[in-house]
């Protein structure tokens, strides 16, 4: 498989981000209580769409171990990629709108949007991609979903660093 070592290092990627957004939250040091709503919500669209680029990079790797042919492993991909990608994002789009009818509105302004298109988008392609509608673009747009996720991670990270350099400044 020619995109082996693309996965891998989208994998690679993945572990990387997890754990510097892991490593993080430890040295923020605040107790459990002190956490504001949105920083849960934040910490949930890093680890969330971080280990769900790691798990789905190495999908097509275990699938091609069981001797599936080239088409079938990124058909099966695909589908795994978009039920992932739409159901963690109908997941965090419920839990967002919550958060804000709650009175906790989004702390950094234009991310929950950017998020929600993003990975609603590559959601629907790569699963339209499963059914056969962009047949000649499976691994592509796969690799382009995995990539999605990446952004998402590292933006959520950046908020993140954000907001608790907002808190430490006194300027929440």
């Amino acid at each position: 498989m020619e995109q082996e070592p693309l996965l891998l290092t989208i994998a690679q990627i993945a572990v990387t981000l997890a754990g510097f957004s892991g490593l993080v939250v430890a040295i923020r040091g605040a107790s459990p209580e002190s956490w504001h709503a949105r920083d849960i919500w934040s910490l949930t669209w890093m680890f969330g769409s971080s280990f769900g680029a790691l798990f789905l990079a190495l999908l097509p790797l275990v699938l091609r171990s069981f001797g599936l042919n080239v088409e079938t492993i990124w058909r099966i991909a695909d589908l795994v990629m978009s039920i992932f990608v739409l159901f963690f994002s109908a997941i965090m789009i419920i839990w967002g709108h919550r958060l804000t009818n709650a009175g906790f509105p989004p702390r950094v302004r234009f991310f929950p949007r950017v998020a929600r298109v993003l990975l609603v988008a590559t959601g629907i392609c790569v699963g339209a991609a499963a059914t056969g509608l962009f047949a000649e673009l499976r691994a592509a747009l796969f690799l382009v979903a995995l990539v999605a996720c990446l952004v998402i991670a590292a933006l959520s990270l950046v908020v993140f660093l954000v907001v608790l350099a907002r808190v430490m400044t006194g300027r929440s």
